[in-house]
């Protein structure tokens, strides 16, 4: 009654790399998402101000007119 020696299982490589691959992807997507986020905030800094400008001028304009 010898035993047979037990197979040992291989590695699942796939599943290590999956698991080291899917939370550096994560994290990237984080920060792509975070730069894009900046870039759209600028943007929309940006046309708020020229929406308020635009708005003042419209205002001096109208008061100029009731003025006359």
């Amino acid at each position: 009654m010898s035993q047979q020696p037990a197979e040992k299982k291989p590695i699942p490589w796939l599943l290590m790399s999956l698991g080291l691959l899917i939370p550096i992807f994560i994290i990237g997507m984080a920060f792509l998402a975070a730069k894009s986020d900046a870039e759209t905030k600028k943007k929309y800094d940006q046309q708020h101000a020229e929406i308020a400008k635009k708005f003042e001028q419209q205002k001096i304009a109208e008061q100029a007119a009731k003025a006359e």
